[in-house]
């Protein structure tokens, strides 16, 4: 069998909208991904307060979203673990069932890379994946970094940051900034607003046939 290439990318889902999934597409591509695996975090620890839609209509919203995208997979693993929601934990499920030429990535968003430092056992992501950086808006500027080469990662790379070209370095993925979040489709479904053209259509859909958001 060649070598694998796995893809992990966890989040809230939200709801999972385009905003995820378009710079997912372009990491799929640039990393020669066999299968991207999305996961849904059910306690996530870095964002304590509860989420407003169930964990299990965020799994079915992240499944209907990638039921038609090629080497697109969704996991509950988070979902049915007991303890929080630590990357390190998922990463270990995912790097003990790969063979020692597969490679596996941990996608995360440009905004996160100033909090990877503070994660459980952040010491040993480098040795259980290859971070990939995904670039996300500037929160609460309403505008877009765009230079994700220029944000440090330490303990990653160990130098200065991405573009550094080491075997160990992060890897920008080359992606379009899409001004989405899942706090603004959250406001407008509160205020009776449409936001289908924000997700995909099938996670519309659900949204709607099962009231999520509304007030």
């Amino acid at each position: 069998m060649p070598p694998e290439r796995v893809g992990i990318l966890g989040g809230t889902f939200d709801p999972i909208h385009l905003g995820h999934l378009i710079p997912a597409m372009y990491a799929l591509e640039h990393l020669h991904l066999d299968r991207l695996y999305l996961i849904p975090s059910a306690a996530p620890v870095h964002r304590p307060l509860h989420t407003p839609a169930p964990a299990d209509d965020r799994l079915r919203m992240c499944r209907l979203a990638v039921q038609h995208l090629p080497r697109f997979a969704v996991s509950d693993l988070e979902l049915r673990r007991p303890e929080p929601s630590y990357t390190v934990l998922t990463l270990e499920h995912f790097h003990s069932r790969l063979g020692p030429a597969d490679s596996l990535f941990l996608l995360v968003g440009e905004d996160n890379l100033p909090l990877l430092s503070t994660w459980h056992r952040a010491a040993d992501l480098p040795r259980l994946a290859r971070l990939a950086v995904l670039p996300r808006p500037k929160k609460g500027t309403g505008s877009f970094s765009g230079r994700s080469e220029k944000v440090p990662v330490p303990f990653f790379s160990g130098r200065a940051g991405l573009g550094e070209g080491g075997p160990k370095s992060p890897i920008p993925i080359p992606s379009p900034l899409v001004p989405i979040s899942g706090t603004d489709i959250r406001r407008l479904l509160r205020a009776g607003q449409d936001a289908a053209g924000l997700l995909p259509a099938s996670v519309a859909a659900y949204i709607r046939d099962h009231g999520l958001y509304r007030p």
